[in-house]
């Protein structure tokens, strides 16, 4: 068994052994994102790129809740980052940000809970949660809406590229 988890499997000579590492809705299942990061940006050359796709936390007040219900729906969640604290770890990290977007996905509340299998009891929980939300009744972070007779809400998603440039792991 590795003593570090979050170390990447390579020896220290081959560091700066890679053109891109790409890590796609990742980030909020991870414990320690900021060792995770690090490790993703050691193991990249000079000039290479670190691309991370991942949704965005909601405002810092609502930031809790939106992790509880997102943990509800699945237990693997940790918790969501915010933009400022990926920009943060890339700067740390001596990767100059080429791209930053923010994109709004829609999404069935339904087809969320169905994507990971959620026990009826907590799908009616979390569905109660979103549709008091729309009725102003208690603020999730989901930012709820009604839309066909059916409960959406916007997924707020990042996606940030970064040039390392320079060997800030020597």
């Amino acid at each position: 068994m590795r003593k570090n988890r979050y170390v990447l499997i390579f020896r220290t000579e081959e560091r700066n052994s890679f053109d891109i590492v790409i890590s796609r809705l990742a980030f909020h299942h991870f414990p320690n994102p900021k060792c995770c990061f690090s490790e993703m940006a050691r193991v990249l050359k000079t000039g290479g790129k670190l691309v991370v796709i991942d949704m965005e936390a909601a405002e810092e007040a609502l930031r809790n809740t939106e992790n509880e219900i997102e943990t509800l729906r699945d237990p693997s969640h940790v918790r969501k980052l915010s933009k400022e604290e990926f920009t943060e770890m890339f700067r740390k990290n001596c990767l100059s940000i080429m791209t930053l977007e923010c994109t709004e996905l829609p999404v069935s509340l339904s087809a969320w809970l169905n994507l990971t299998n959620t026990p009826a009891e907590i799908c009616a929980d979390i569905s109660k949660r979103l549709t008091d939300e729309r009725k102003g009744n208690g603020l999730t972070g989901f930012h709820s809406y009604q839309k066909d007779g059916e409960i959406y809400f916007h997924q707020r998603w990042l996606m940030m590229i970064g040039k390392k440039e320079g060997n800030y792991y020597q």
